[in-house]
């Protein structure tokens, strides 16, 4: 390998720099370059096993996913000077899939969304219950985003980096690990507090995440749905628990248009001035990844990996946390606790935990979102206490960091500014935070994508 105490101050790419900045490796790693010829029309194609939506040159991009696939990834080449010729902008791509920019019929999904909340109070529970059990059965069988968890930004990184070692003189690329202290991936448990008997069971909640040694972020709403919010605050924050806003008053009106969008932000920035919370939640997990500069938050808990079991279809397509513009989005990576008790009609963890294993093998953020409104019964109670146990396994056996989403927040942000240099010898990292930080390395080995972590 042939480097010098400054690499790392190379020009980087458009090309390279989501590889770059995901995986916080020296640019000389990613000698990646799209073909000038790229054609102007956007549509879905493969990157291995990736579903890609974007540009590319040398095949045809399919309208819809009804039609055949292309795959890109043959056509990569390895060129003199170790430089990787791509078919595509592996930036745009990603970009397109974290935005949902693939989505082609917002506008008409839109009008569906604002019709169902306007009845909404007239529909009895079960005729609610029948509408998002037939909307699931219409997504599930969709190849993308793939359910139960959909992955295909960590594909393509996972990927290009196989592309990046063969291109490597030395067969294996150094970068930051993904968590402090080199744990293998992250987990945080979400509380949403929607209706006055999910303040009533607040309480019993955090004393049930404390007797397995779990602490939680309560997401509260502001306005109209229960009274107390500041002596809540108090309480939930006296106990170690972290605090957030969710929505205004959870009308699911909140991104109907963007006018009423900026008023209604406007009050949502105050409370979050007023009561000093860094993190937002829309309600139902609706969002217009657009919009999100006009939150003035430092990170956004909104957006699916994928979203079949939500009222807004899409998702983000990973696992990994990202930034949208200067927000970072914590994106939710597995079912909500009303999807799999109350639209799935299931009560065991075991939908959870195939969920969190394929998460853990792209080492990504398993998150969770458990209403105190929801598990004031037994067997949704049972099924809650199973999942802390199987979440203290996680933390005590499999290396998983257990943090508060205002945590991890502060651990991507200085993620984001280290860097990584060789000096004497030796692979440093620089930067704020990176005490805790490790250099990981990536290599083939039998075939297969391997990483190993610095002890």
């Amino acid at each position: 390998m042939t480097a010098t105490p400054e690499m790392g101050t190379e020009p980087l790419t458009d090309t390279a720099r989501s590889f770059v900045d995901h995986f916080r490796c020296p640019p000389t790693f990613a000698p990646f370059h799209s073909n000038a010829r790229i054609t102007q029309s956007t549509g879905f194609f493969r990157f291995g096993q990736a579903v890609c939506f974007g540009k590319t040159d040398g095949v045809r991009c399919a309208k819809t996913l009804d039609e055949p696939l292309a795959d890109v990834l043959p056509i990569a080449e390895i060129g003199p000077g170790c430089d990787i010729r791509l078919a595509f902008n592996p930036t745009e791509v990603i970009e397109n899939l974290l935005c949902e920019r693939y989505m082609v019929s917002g506008g008409r999904e839109r009008i569906v969304q604002s019709l169902y909340y306007l009845v909404r109070p007239l529909l009895p529970f079960f005729v609610r219950k029948r509408l998002q059990q037939y909307v699931f059965q219409q997504r599930q069988n969709a190849i993308f985003p793939a359910w139960p968890v959909d992955c295909s930004i960590e594909h393509i990184y996972e990927s290009l980096m196989r592309l990046a070692i063969q291109a490597s003189p030395a067969r294996e690329v150094p970068f930051i690990w993904f968590w402090p202290d080199g744990k293998n991936a992250a987990v945080m448990i979400t509380h949403d507090v929607e209706e006055q008997s999910g303040v009533d069971a607040c309480e019993m909640l955090m004393d049930l995440d404390d007797s397995f040694g779990v602490k939680a972020a309560f997401q509260l709403i502001p306005e109209r749905r229960y009274e107390g919010v500041d002596a809540l605050v108090t309480r939930i924050r006296t106990r170690g628990f972290e605090t957030n806003i969710h929505d205004l008053d959870h009308d699911g009106r909140l991104y109907q248009d963007r006018e009423q969008f900026q008023k209604r932000v406007s009050k949502i920035n105050e409370y979050g001035r007023k009561y000093q919370m860094s993190g937002f939640r829309a309600g139902a997990m609706h969002r217009n990844q657009s919009w999100f500069d006009l939150l003035e938050f430092q990170y956004d808990m909104s957006v699916p990996t994928v979203s079949h079991l939500e009222p807004q279809r899409g998702g983000c397509c990973t696992v990994m946390p990202y930034f949208v513009g200067n927000l970072l989005e914590l994106p939710l990576t597995t079912v909500q606790d009303h999807g799999l008790f109350y639209i799935l009609g299931q009560y065991s963890i075991d939908l959870w935990r195939r969920q969190v294993e394929m998460i853990s093998a792209h080492h990504g953020l398993a998150s969770f979102i458990v209403h105190p409104d929801y598990i004031v019964h037994n067997p949704a109670r049972r099924a809650y206490r199973s999942l802390l146990e199987y979440i203290s396994q996680l933390v005590k056996e499999h290396g998983f960091w257990l943090a508060f989403p205002a945590e991890i927040n502060r651990w991507w942000r200085d993620r984001s500014q280290m860097r990584l240099q060789l000096s004497n010898g030796n692979w440093r990292i620089s930067g704020q935070g990176s005490e805790s930080a490790r250099v990981a390395y990536a290599s083939i080995v039998d075939g297969r994508l391997q990483y190993r972590v610095e002890d």
